[in-house]
């Protein structure tokens, strides 16, 4: 055995396993410790040949085939079971804009918004000077459409002019006719100054065509009944241009068929 191991050490041996699946495989001896002992014997040298009992533990645990190709991807198990719902999201204030846009915008730079709202002015003439915010967002729908329509705004003059209050006016028909709603009624209201206040357009009344006030105020529901069909191209919500002096005015909100948009700060 002793010079066995002094002929591993001094060459390599390639030897054909016999038996089991290994059979015929070529298996390259470089150590003793690849044979348990007394397996090296001249006849297993001379023939080239070993069972692959004759390996230790180790060599066995180095005998590896080529690797097979890859199997088929299984079937795919079943769907597991819907997971609970979540909680619903508090509700977010699209309604709300810091700024003047998409259907929003300022016909002057005599108009933008601030955290309070919708700055108009100051115009030291009003009655000569003023500004609008329009609205496209019912641009196409006819008169008939509209069943809610309200604006919240506050105005200041410095001589407390009867006809200062803003005012909002339809526009019909790529702008040949309008609607006014105008809350002084030809002047003989005075709606207060200096404090914020809603008007409701649909509840009051209006004039068609008679923004100069020549004729007299009709109820919304006669105006609407009258012209149904004209389609709008506009809705404006205007200080100015009627009087006041050192006018200025502050638009907090318009709602339009139940659509509240809000300026400035939440």
């Amino acid at each position: 055995m002793k010079r066995t191991i002094i002929a591993l050490g001094a060459i390599a041996l390639t030897l054909a396993l016999a038996g089991g699946a290994w059979a015929g495989k070529r298996y390259l001896i470089t150590s003793s410790s690849q044979v348990k002992p007394g397996s090296l014997t001249g006849q297993n040298i001379k023939n080239h040949s070993l069972g692959l009992n004759d390996l230790s533990r180790k060599a066995k645990g180095g005998l590896k085939g080529a690797r097979g190709p890859k199997g088929a991807t299984g079937a795919t198990g079943p769907q597991g079971p819907k997971g609970d719902k979540g909680d619903k999201g508090d509700k977010g204030d699209p309604g709300t804009l810091l700024r003047l846009s998409g259907d929003f915008s300022g016909t002057n730079a005599s108009v933008a918004t601030s955290l309070d709202g919708v700055q108009f002015g100051p115009y030291a003439n009003g009655g000569n000077a003023g500004g609008s915010v329009r609205y496209d967002g019912a641009d196409g729908m006819t008169l008939g459409d509209i069943s809610e329509l309200a604006y919240k705004i506050m105005h200041s003059t410095s001589d407390d002019n009867a006809i200062s209050a803003p005012y909002l006016r339809i526009f019909l028909n790529n702008d040949t006719h309008d609607v006014i709603f105008d809350p002084t009624q030809c002047a003989t209201t005075v709606p207060p100054e200096d404090v914020f206040q809603t008007f409701e357009v649909t509840t009051g009344s209006v004039r068609y065509d008679d923004d100069s006030c020549t004729g007299s105020q009709q109820p919304w529901a006669t105006v609407k009944a009258a012209h149904s069909g004209e389609v709008i191209s506009g809705i404006y919500v205007t200080a100015g241009f009627a009087g006041g002096a050192d006018l200025s005015a502050i638009l907090r909100s318009l709602s339009v068929n139940g659509h509240v948009f809000t300026f400035g700060a939440p």
